[in-house]
């Protein structure tokens, strides 16, 4: 009808832009799950922020998110601040500030981030491990991998980590540099991220299946959200179910995650996972040639 007020497409977007302000105020504060993160050329950030949930859920609801440069400073202000604890990457829960938005070329409502709660992020994490470690010592599996029979001289050796990681280096470094007879398979699985969780347990099944005596399962550090794979109850339970020795070098001398409770023995680094079974080789190396400097005069007295 003729009496019936028309808009423009412009004029639309920015009435709803002011009827968000007039709702939700200048800034808001929203939590969810970061998914498919990118970094511009130019310092931006984009990601979805997606309601927590089952990656496969194709229903979940997500938000667009912007994080400009002129902005970025000082959210990674606020993260430096938790100590570097924390760092945004794919499936890390966050709880952040911005203005909602609505974007003018797709019509889209995005958040036009410029601030971040990293305790939030860091009280997630605490509340998971808390959750994981209480639910398998009421099963009682934190101990069932350390019951598991070592071998005497463990001489076949499956590395799970990622290929051509720092740890992937350190660990076959310190196996092969030791002049001892090792026999390394290396188990590519993803360390950080989503689909770290399944990955390592998927590597875990796969190294009790190809006859080897040990399990290292290492990762170098990083952000205490860079290790939240290995605070897991899949990783976990994965370890429990290890027919063999699982033992563990991951992060830095300060972490200590799930997998370390879980394992046979824990290491503070990739390093000093390795060298604990050379180690033990060398000791059962010394024992033998200490018998056997003893047997000629033992054979001579009988």
């Amino acid at each position: 009808m003729t009496g019936e007020q028309t808009w423009s497409v412009s004029l639309l977007h920015d009435a709803v832009n002011g009827l968000l302000v007039n709702v939700f105020g200048e800034q808001v504060w929203i939590e969810g799950e970061i998914r498919n993160l990118k970094r511009s050329a130019k310092g931006h950030v984009y990601f979805d922020l997606a309601e927590p949930g089952p990656e496969s859920d194709p229903t979940r609801p997500v938000v667009a998110v912007a994080l400009f440069a002129s902005d970025r400073l000082s959210v990674n202000e606020h993260i430096r601040r938790a100590g570097a604890a924390m760092r945004m990457s794919d499936g890390v829960r966050v709880r952040i500030r911005g203005r909602l938005n609505l974007y003018g070329p797709r019509s889209t409502l995005q958040v036009l981030m410029s601030g971040i709660d990293p305790s939030y992020t860091l009280g997630v994490l605490s509340q998971d491990r808390d959750r994981v470690l209480a639910l398998l010592s009421a099963e009682g599996l934190l101990e069932r991998n350390a019951m598991v029979p070592a071998a005497q001289i463990p001489l076949k050796v499956a590395i799970v980590t990622s290929l051509n990681s720092a740890a992937h280096a350190d660990a076959v470094e310190e196996l092969r540099g030791s002049g001892l007879g090792f026999r390394v398979t290396v188990l590519d699985a993803r360390t950080q991220g989503p689909d770290a969780p399944g990955a390592i347990a998927a590597a875990l099944a796969a190294a009790s299946t190809i006859g080897v005596q040990v399990v290292l399962l290492v990762r170098g550090g990083g952000a205490r959200t860079d290790l939240a794979a290995f605070d897991t109850e899949v990783v976990a339970r994965a370890i429990a179910a290890s027919p063999v020795p699982v033992i563990t070098g991951i992060g830095h001398e300060i972490d200590r995650t799930v997998a370390d409770d879980v394992a046979h023995r824990a290491h503070k680094t990739p390093t000093a996972a390795a060298a604990s079974l050379v180690e033990e080789v060398r000791a059962v190396t010394r024992h033998v040639e200490t018998v056997a400097a003893q047997l000629p005069a033992a054979t001579r007295g009988r």
